[in-house]
């Protein structure tokens, strides 16, 4: 038994903790799923049937919602999350709420999706011991094609300049009910090419509003080359205001590395995924660091950044439920790491997505294709379920 594990009843492979909130048929079934998605050629083919049928409006919604969206979504609307989010509460794990929707060029979309997240704030404001925070997305609310041209420094044509007036109207009526709400907003990050416009404009909102409490969080992503110096920049600007960040590793590689090829610029990519966890935990320790004027989400499957996290914290005396400081893993994985940091006095939210299925697809196709990419983070949710059931048929003999 480890020192962290006798001192804080740590454990992050405790499938019984970690597997509490699951029935044996959704195990049963989340193992069928895992399984099928390490099969590469197959996740692929099934996603491109699934956009195609989705764009021709065949009836696959059902197929979908019962196979990837039980596993990855909470619910199809705001009223259908709950039971979810009061099972995982039940546990000791709050929620970060999200809408699934992806990015629009169309300002009746935006609108749409404004409103939607403006009801986000509403049901979180009611379910406060549910839900700790809601992430949003900047190119869901104005085009990208506005984002990459203020990030370029771009003149702007009338339509852009009209949408970026319209994004400043909605960003501030978001920002606004989020504060009187008590409700932080969590900003995903973007593509490189249109994160710096995307940067200024949280940087702005921040220095505003995180005075003495922490409303507005950015997501840094660190397999960028560029994001440690941009956190150290950051939190050297910051000298008035507090900074909110939530910390990942990254989610466009091969988009990145392809455009950089096309366009020839050099690849804004760390070169190996070690050099990316170098990074990441370079950058966690120095958040760690800065905890009473940073809050701190560490958004994370990687067992060894939450362990050095834990050790840093007990080290240093801090409270493992310190209010600048939780964790946060994807609904429907790393369940043992999450539930485990709960029962051992962490504060974590699960990022729980939403949506109808056609909004949604784009999501699950994502974590479909990440889970047929990264054969170790595959693997080990298989072996996870795998000892989780055996352990449940072995005590259902005795």
């Amino acid at each position: 038994m480890s020192i962290l594990h006798a001192t804080t009843n740590l454990d992050l492979d405790d499938t019984a903790t970690g597997y509490a909130y699951r029935s044996t048929e959704e195990l049963k079934s989340a193992r069928l799923l895992f399984q099928l998605l390490r099969y590469g050629a197959l996740v692929r083919m099934g996603n491109n049937i699934g956009a195609l049928a989705l764009r021709l409006k065949l009836p696959i919604e059902g197929v979908l919602r019962n196979t990837l969206g039980r596993l990855f979504l909470g619910g199809t609307d705001l009223e259908s999350t709950l039971p979810t989010l009061r099972r995982l509460s039940s546990h000791g794990v709050s929620v970060m709420l999200d809408y699934a929707v992806e990015a629009s060029s169309h300002a009746s979309q935006q609108e749409a999706t404004l409103e939607e997240y403006l009801r986000m704030i509403e049901f979180s404001s009611k379910h406060r011991d549910l839900v700790s925070f809601i992430a949003i997305k900047l190119t869901a609310l104005a085009p990208p094609l506005l984002w990459e041209k203020l990030s370029s420094q771009a003149p702007l044509s009338p339509f852009l300049l009209s949408a970026k007036e319209a994004f400043e109207s909605r960003f501030a009526r978001l920002v606004t009910a989020a504060i009187r709400s008590g409700v932080p907003l969590m900003v995903d990050a973007e593509e490189s090419w249109i994160q710096s416009a995307i940067d200024r404009v949280i940087e702005e909102y921040m220095e505003r509003n995180n005075k003495d409490s922490i409303f507005i969080y950015t997501t840094i992503q660190m397999y960028r080359r560029d994001r440690l110096d941009y956190l150290k920049a950051l939190l050297s600007r910051a000298s008035t205001y507090k900074v909110g960040v939530k910390l990942v590793r990254g989610a466009y590689v091969e988009k990145e590395r392809k455009r950089a090829k096309e366009r020839n610029y050099p690849d804004p990519i760390q070169p190996t995924k070690a050099a990316t966890d170098i990074a990441y935990d370079a950058a966690l320790m120095l958040c760690l660091e800065n905890i009473e004027r940073v809050g701190l989400c560490i958004a994370t499957h990687n067992r060894t950044s939450c362990m050095k996290a834990v050790q840093y914290v007990l080290m240093q005396g801090i409270s493992p439920s310190h209010p600048h400081l939780s964790f946060s893993q994807l609904y429907g994985m790393a369940d043992p790491l999450s539930f485990g940091l709960a029962r051992a006095g962490f504060r974590v939210v699960k990022y729980v997505p939403y949506g109808p299925v056609e909004k949604a697809f784009p999501y699950l196709a994502r974590r479909a294709e990440e889970n047929s990419s990264l054969s170790d983070q595959s693997g080990r949710e298989l072996r996870w379920i795998k000892e989780e059931l055996a352990r449940r048929k072995r005590i259902s003999q005795s």
